[in-house]
């Protein structure tokens, strides 16, 4: 079985230093390539050849709402994944293969950010009959082959704009025996929003 992986309202959210991307990527003063900016860049590609020094990103609380929050262990960013050391330590076997890590640092010190380069759509697993959108464009249903995806554990797909995480039962079995705290998982695919208790089963 199939999940989409994506933040939950109980944890603070992820701000990139913009002003250590700008001085490592540049600016469209400088004539960078959009591309170059990771925390904009959200289509696979690989950073790592780019950005060689531990990159800064902090939880801010921005509101009253925010005050009770506190830093996840691991969260996701537009399709890819900040990982605490500890979650690092956990998924990197099962998901090196994957996609790459980038260093990060944050308030508690040393942690990854993990960026997946595997995309559906390259090995046909994509299911185009039952994946639609409606007339305004926005996601209704993602569906995919799962026996093209092989020995993948996490992916993403163009159909959605690579926007969501997808991953298997063995990915998600390890985030919730781990106890990883920051996510929800939903069998349904392609959402970008929690929803209720008793419709995704939240990481706590």
């Amino acid at each position: 079985m199939l999940y989409t992986f994506i933040s939950d309202n109980d944890h603070l959210g992820l701000v990139w230093d913009d002003k250590q991307i700008t001085s490592i990527a540049g600016d469209s003063k400088t004539g960078a390539q959009m591309d170059d900016q990771i925390d904009f860049w959200r289509a696979p590609k690989r950073f790592s050849s780019l950005y060689k020094e531990a990159l800064r990103v902090h939880f801010p609380v921005l509101d009253k709402a925010d005050e009770k929050k506190g830093i996840p262990e691991i969260c996701a960013v537009q399709g890819r994944l900040f990982l605490s050391l500890k979650a690092y330590t956990i998924l990197k076997p099962l998901i090196e293969k994957d996609g790459e890590f980038l260093p990060l640092t944050y308030e508690y010190g040393e942690a990854y950010f993990f960026n997946p380069l595997r995309i559906a759509d390259d090995v046909d697993a994509l299911d185009t009959k039952l994946s639609c959108k409606n007339e305004w464009g926005d996601l209704e249903n993602l569906a995919f082959h799962e026996e093209k995806l092989k020995d993948w554990k996490v992916f993403r797909t163009r159909f959605d704009g690579f926007y969501t995480l997808q991953g298997t039962q063995s990915f998600k079995d390890t985030i919730e025996k781990s106890g990883l705290k920051g996510l929800y998982i939903t069998p349904e695919l392609g959402r970008i929003f929690p929803e209720e208790r008793s419709q995704v089963s939240q990481i706590n």
